[in-house]
């Protein structure tokens, strides 16, 4: 992960959206020959990256927590708030009163600012309706946002977030897995036809979530679907979630807090990639992070994300989420660029189209208004992106 290529005075050729030719400027520059009407951008003095790869956000949603922010300002847990009636079954009132139409207006207006702050491709989950129609609305909105704004989407499909209090524990497993996974997958039929992102499912497996034969469950039933797993696990608890992720070959395991060294062997052996989420350690003020540094001197692939959702983590910036990676996770600079590209596109299955700024690759690109890889987690909480390309197009320029 650390073992990225630096090339100064570089030159980038791109070609219906895919990137032609790549390396040092006195080598690539002699073999193009530009068409009429081609585009020069001139990025001198400035650092090139690849497009930033968001593997973990919850960014369909209505309303907002901001009271609870201010409870855990007071030291209130994560729990003993979604005890007095929070967290995730707060944001599912709202939700469900909103319009398809209204989820995609909120989803713009928040897609806009990833992309202002380098994100050009992103997982979207549901999980805030918790009921069939709430949940296959948000599906919709985010299939809808997908054709509206250059961000790639990836979808979850991803009911299992929590138990409504309208439901019984039995009568709302029974729903996901009769319901609203053959549901969703009928939804996502013409999506996948088309040859769009690979579509998902997730689970929070945790304490007080759903346990983890509840887990197994769910995740068996809509693989029959054609829906690649994901697991939110280990967060608060350990209950076995990380090895049943990579017993079920799940895309990735996120959070991670509580994984046992065992479990970190096992990744480690195994095509399931680790996604880190920084931000929601830090925006729940917790003592703990991630043991990110274990994770990748055993060699796990790990990821970074933002999982930004309206509770336990508000914030969209994955230039910052870079900072949070190096000051609390410990992870080099370069360790954190390859987690936020490389293996961010490989834990949301698009390993092999994003990610590199590499010959074939699809070019998302980000042009910085700094000199050095790093001066970005240094400038803590500014906006170092100047202009942000999707599929060789200037998709917003920074003033």
């Amino acid at each position: 992960m650390d073992s990225i290529v630096r090339i100064q005075d570089a030159a980038l050729a791109v070609r219906d959206g895919r990137i032609v030719a790549v390396g040092p400027a006195a080598d690539i520059l002699p073999q193009i020959e530009l068409e009429p009407g081609a585009t020069t951008v001139d990025a001198s003095g400035r650092l090139v990256i690849p497009g930033l790869v968001d593997p973990h956000t919850h960014l369909v949603f209505a309303g907002n927590r901001a009271n609870e922010f201010l409870m855990r300002c007071q030291g209130k847990s994560y729990q003993e708030i979604a005890q007095a009636g929070g967290g995730i079954v707060a944001s599912t009132r709202a939700t469900r009163q909103a319009t398809v139409d209204e989820l995609v207006s909120l989803g713009l207006e928040r897609l806009r600012k990833l992309l202002s702050f380098g994100t050009t491709s992103c997982e979207v989950k549901t999980g805030y309706g918790l009921s069939a129609e709430s949940e296959l609305n948000m599906l919709a909105a985010v299939l809808r946002l997908q054709e509206m704004q250059p961000v790639e989407l990836v979808p979850t499909f991803m009911p299992a977030h929590a138990f409504p209090p309208d439901y019984s524990r039995a009568e709302y497993m029974r729903s996901i897995v009769s319901d609203m996974l053959p549901a969703a997958a009928k939804v996502l039929q013409a999506y996948t036809a088309s040859g769009a992102s690979p579509v998902f499912q997730d689970v929070f497996c945790d304490q007080g979530y759903f346990n983890l034969q509840e887990t197994r469950d769910i995740l068996e039933a809509g693989l029959k679907h054609g829906l690649r797993p994901k697991i939110h696990a280990d967060e608060f608890v350990n209950l076995g979630a990380s090895s049943l992720a990579v017993e079920i070959g799940a895309a990735s395991a996120d959070h991670l807090l509580n994984i046992s060294d065992a479990e970190i062997e096992l990744m480690a052996a195994s095509d399931t990639v680790a996604v880190l989420l920084p931000g929601t350690s830090f925006f729940l003020n917790l003592k703990e992070h991630a043991r990110a540094r274990a994770m990748i001197d055993r060699g796990v692939a790990v990821a970074l994300g933002s999982d930004f959702n309206p509770g336990s983590c508000h914030i969209f910036s994955l230039p910052f989420i870079w900072g949070l990676a190096c000051l609390q996770l410990k992870m080099s600079v370069s360790e954190a660029l390859t987690a936020l590209t490389v293996n961010s596109a490989c834990a949301i299955g698009l390993g092999g189209k994003i990610g590199q700024l590499n010959k074939g690759y699809q070019a998302d690109f980000l042009i910085l208004n700094l000199s050095k890889l790093e001066e970005v987690p240094y400038n803590l909480g500014s906006n170092p992106v100047g202009q942000v390309f999707k599929s060789g197009k200037s998709v917003l320029t920074n003033s």
